[in-house]
C-alpha cells in the first residue's frame, strides 16, 4: 500500500493540478501618505505573475466623506460601501487592479493579494465638475486608517475564508498597521481588532513595514512655522506623522508631536489674526468632533525609540522593519529620502528591534518609494517564522507555497515552520516540490515539540509518510534551506493529504487495488472478492464525474477526466472505502 500511495506525488500534483498557487495566509497591502494601491506596483504584479497567487484585489475606503477637511469625524468621513454624493454613485469596496477608472471590475477574485486604497482620484465616481470629491481623502487621520484597516481585514477573512492575514504597509501604512493592532480605549479594550475578546483577535499572522516613520518623520512643511507660514502640509495625516512642532500655540513644553507621543490637541490649535500662526486643517487627531482633548500617544516618549508599553505592540506577531539609506539624500541627512534611518524601526536602548525576539529588520539603498516596488524585498520581509509559537497554519488538502530567503544579517540558513491540521487521519503524506527552492531538510514534530521525523530532500518532489500521534490531531512541520540569491524566485510548494495505511478492509476480509496510480488514462481497479461494489469516483470539489458497478477485476479508460487528485470510493452493504487517484494526460 504504501508503495502505491508513493505514486500520488509526481510534479503534477503541485504543476499540473494546480494552476493558481497560495500563501498559507492573504496578504494586505497598505500604502502611505498620498499613495494608492499603485504603490507597491511591481512587486504586486511580481507575485501576481511569476508566482501565480493570483489577480490583485483591491478595497477601495474614503476617509474624508463629507469633504470637509476642516472637520475630521469618524462616524462622516470613513465609507467603505457604495454611497450617494451630489447626486452621485460613489462606487467603494471589493473591486480588481486595473489602470483605468473606466475598466473597473466591482468585484474580487480568487486569490491572496490584496491592496487597500484611500486614494479620491482611483474611486469610480469621485471626480467632480469643478475638482475630486473626498479631498485628502489619502492624508486623513491615521485614526481614521486603523479603523479602516478593521474592515478590510473583516472583508478579506469572509472572502477567503481564511484564519488569519499579512500586513505589509509602505511609510504610513505602517503607521495604519500599529493604529489598528495597538490602539486601546480608557479600559484597555482594542478598539480595532476584528475580535477584541481573544489574544489573537487581530487575526495577523505576519507584519511588514517598509520605510515607515515608526518614530515620526519631519521632512514635509511644518505650518506651525509661525515665522514662515506655509499651507503645504496642513493635512491630518502630516499633522499626526511629525515628531516635533516648531511651535505651540497654547501650550507649553516640549513641542512634540501629540499622535506619535501624546498631548493635547488644543496645543497645535491655530492662534488666528492677521499675525497669527498658520496651523493644520483641523487638530481632531483621534477623530470624535473634539478638538481638546488628551491624545495617548502611539510611542512611549520623544527620548524613547519603542512603542508605549501600555498600548504595547502584540507578541504574538513576527515583525520586520524594512528600512533603507539612500546616497542621494543631502548631505547631513541619512536615511531614505523621506525618513530618518533612526525613525524607521523601533528598538531598545541596545538597539535591539522591538518587540524583542520576534522582529529582524532589513536594510537596503532605494529611495523612500522604490523600496515597496521592489519584490525581493518585499519577499525577504514575508519569510515564514522559524517559531512553534508562529507557525503558519497548514491544511489537507491544500496546495501552499512558501520562499527560502536570507535572514537579518545575511545568515543563508532559513528555517520556516508550519503546523498542520490533520483532522483525524492516523497517517498523512506530505508532498514538497522544492525545485531549485534550496529546501534541504524537512521535519516533523509533535505538539509538545518533539521531533518524530528527519529527512534530507534529495530529489525535486518528494513524499513523506508520517503517522499522526495520537496525542493530538495536529503536527509541526519544518522545512529548511540555505538561501541563495534566487532561490526567493523559487517558492516551494507542498501539499498532505490522509491516507490509509491498513489497506482499507471491506467487510474485514475483502481489499482492493487500483493501478496505474498516477495513470494516463487506462486504470485497473481489482477486488479481492467476486461480490458486487458500486464505483463512484469525485473531483477535487467533491462533485461525482463516474460511476459503475464492478466485480472483482475491471479495466477503465479514464482519459475524458482532466488532470487531477480524484477520490474512487466504493460501497458494499452499508460500508465503504476510498483511495485516491492521479489522471496525467
Amino acid at each position: 500500500m504504501r508503495k502505491t500511495l508513493s505514486l500520488l506525488v509526481l510534479v503534477s500534483i503541485i504543476s499540473n493540478v494546480f494552476s493558481q498557487n497560495k500563501l498559507p495566509y492573504p496578504i494586505i497591502f497598505v500604502h502611505g501618505l498620498a499613495g494608492s494601491e499603485n504603490t507597491f506596483g511591481t512587486t504586486l504584479e511580481h507575485l501576481r505573475d511569476h508566482d501565480h497567487l493570483g489577480n490583485i484585489n483591491v478595497f477601495d475606503i474614503v476617509l474624508n466623506a463629507d469633504d470637509n477637511t476642516e472637520t475630521s469625524l469618524m462616524s462622516a468621513d470613513v465609507k467603505w460601501a457604495d454611497f450617494v454624493y451630489e447626486d452621485t454613485e460613489i462606487k467603494l469596496g471589493r473591486r480588481n487592479f486595473v489602470s483605468s477608472i473606466g475598466d473597473y471590475v466591482h468585484e474580487w477574485t480568487d486569490s491572496n493579494l490584496f491592496a487597500l486604497n484611500f486614494k479620491e482620484e482611483n474611486i469610480e465616481g469621485a471626480n467632480g465638475l469643478l475638482g475630486d470629491h473626498f479631498d485628502q481623502s489619502n492624508e486623513s487621520a491615521i485614526f481614521k486608517q486603523g479603523y479602516a484597516l478593521n474592515k478590510m481585514i473583516q472583508e478579506v477573512l469572509d472572502y477567503t475564508g481564511a484564519d488569519k492575514v499579512i500586513l505589509v504597509g509602505h511609510s504610513m501604512g505602517g503607521m495604519c498597521i500599529r493604529e489598528y493592532l495597538q490602539r486601546t480605549d480608557e479600559n484597555n479594550v482594542h478598539i480595532n481588532w476584528i475580535d477584541p475578546t481573544t489574544e489573537d483577535g487581530h487575526k495577523v499572522a505576519r507584519v511588514i513595514t517598509v520605510g515607515t516613520p515608526h518614530l515620526g518623520s519631519n521632512t514635509s512643511p511644518d505650518p506651525t512655522k509661525s515665522t514662515s507660514p506655509n499651507t503645504l502640509g496642513n493635512t491630518e495625516a502630516n499633522r499626526d506623522l511629525l515628531y516635533k512642532y516648531d511651535n505651540y500655540t497654547f501650550c507649553n513644553g516640549y513641542p512634540q508631536g501629540i499622535y506619535m507621543f501624546g498631548g493635547n490637541e488644543n496645543c497645535i490649535k491655530g492662534q488666528g489674526g492677521l499675525l497669527g500662526n498658520s496651523t493644520f486643517k483641523n487638530v481632531d487627531v483621534n477623530c470624535n468632533g473634539s478638538e481638546t482633548d488628551d491624545i495617548i500617544g502611539i510611542n512611549e516618549s520623544p527620548e524613547s525609540f519603542s512603542y508605549n508599553p501600555d498600548m504595547p505592540l502584540p507578541t504574538n506577531i513576527k515583525y520586520t522593519y524594512v528600512t533603507s539609506i539612500w546616497i542621494g539624500w543631502d548631505v547631513g541627512l541619512v536615511g531614505d529620502g523621506a525618513v530618518s534611518i533612526d525613525r524607521q524601526w523601533l528598538y531598545d536602548e541596545n538597539n535591539n528591534p522591538v518587540p524583542i525576539g520576534i522582529t529582524d529588520t532589513i536594510l537596503t539603498d532605494l529611495f523612500h518609494t522604490s523600496v515597496p516596488k521592489e519584490p525581493f524585498t518585499v519577499i525577504r520581509g514575508m519569510d515564514e517564522p522559524n517559531s512553534f509559537s508562529q507557525a503558519y497554519g497548514l491544511k489537507l488538502n491544500q496546495e501552499t507555497i512558501g520562499y527560502i530567503t536570507y535572514q537579518q544579517d545575511g545568515i543563508s540558513l532559513d528555517e520556516d515552520m508550519f503546523k498542520l491540521q490533520c483532522e483525524e487521519n492516523s497517517a498523512i503524506a506530505f508532498v514538497l516540490n522544492g525545485e531549485e527552492s534550496e529546501v534541504n531538510t524537512i521535519e516533523f514534530y509533535d505538539l509538545n515539540e518533539n521531533l518524530l521525523l528527519s529527512k534530507d530532500i534529495t530529489s525535486i518532489v518528494d513524499t513523506t509518510f508520517v503517522t499522526v500521534p495520537q496525542t493530538g490531531n495536529e503536527i509541526y512541520v519544518k522545512l529548511i534551506g540555505n538561501a541563495t540569491s534566487t532561490s526567493w524566485e523559487n517558492p516551494y510548494k507542498i501539499y498532505s493529504y490522509p491516507i490509509d495505511i491498513t489497506n482499507n478492509p471491506l467487510n474485514n476480509y475483502i481489499t482492493a487495488s487500483i493501478f496505474p496510480n498516477p495513470s494516463s488514462g487506462t486504470v485497473t481497479i481489482k477486488l479481492s472478492d467476486k461480490q458486487l461494489c458500486k464505483l463512484s469516483i469525485y473531483n477535487n470539489n467533491s462533485t461525482k464525474v463516474f460511476q459503475t458497478e464492478i466485480q472483482q477485476t475491471n479495466e477503465f479508460d479514464f482519459s475524458f477526466l482532466p488532470n487531477g487528485i480524484y477520490t474512487v470510493k466504493l460501497d458494499i452493504d452499508n460500508e465503504s472505502i476510498t483511495k485516491k487517484l492521479i489522471i496525467i494526460n
